[in-house]
């Protein structure tokens, strides 16, 4: 399965590199050969100005009237070789290696997106843990909330109860006062009462004392007699 993956992908990566290379200029290639002079002009009797080895990048400047020879350019030096010896395409040699530098960029980045999805998968267990941690938060919300309502109810009634103990016992305060001045007066009363029974067994006696004396001294006057 791998070796098929890895064939698809030299495939798609090596009709990619084609494309781009042509997309951005047009090159030509020295062929699958040793060897290639580079001239000065279109032609032998042109000195030679390098050599240039087999899968050199050239950059196409030009063609000669005849086709024979082609215009490049060499990492800023231009000159003629020969037209026979260039390929619109890489090497096999320099597909192999644009190749293994794709794959090499591919393999990169496929373990990049491993690591993401790696990160992904951890970051959704955090997210899935701070799920439950917010949904038991959410339930524990519920709880207090529920119960500062029942607490506001109670508070209510008790407000009520409060209010009902409050008035019954200022009717009580009320009822105190007017006992408190009733047994006043009642006191009073009986301190009146108490001074004029007094009074009264105070004169009985007076007239008692006098009235006692005198009946015995009318007893004696009759004796006598």
């Amino acid at each position: 399965m791998r070796q098929l993956i890895s064939i698809i992908l030299f495939g798609l990566l090596t009709s990619t590199v084609t494309t781009t290379s042509f997309a951005a200029v047009e090159k030509r290639y020295v062929s699958d050969q040793l060897r290639i002079q580079m001239r000065s002009g279109p032609g032998n009797e042109y000195r030679i100005l390098r050599s240039l080895p087999s899968g050199e990048h050239l950059v196409y400047l030009e063609e000669s009237e005849d086709k024979n020879y082609t215009k490049v350019n060499v990492r800023g030096t231009e000159g003629w070789v020969l037209t026979r010896f260039l390929l619109n395409e890489p090497i096999a040699k320099e597909k192999l290696i644009l190749t293994e530098r794709e794959l090499s960029s591919v393999q990169a980045e496929l373990n990049t997106l491993k690591s993401q999805a790696a990160d992904l998968a951890d970051e959704k267990s955090t997210l899935a843990g701070d799920r439950s941690s917010l949904n038991r938060e959410n339930k524990k919300l519920e709880k207090e909330l529920k119960e500062i309502k029942e607490i506001s109810a109670n508070a209510i009634e008790l407000d009520s109860k409060n209010t009902k103990l409050t008035k019954r016992n200022q009717e009580l305060e009320i009822q105190l006062e007017t006992l408190t001045a009733e047994n006043a007066r009642l006191q009073d009363d009986k301190e009146r009462s108490f001074m004029i029974i007094g009074g009264g067994l105070i004169v009985f006696g007076i007239v008692l004392g006098l009235a006692i004396p005198a009946m015995r001294g009318g007893r004696k006057s009759s004796g006598w007699s």
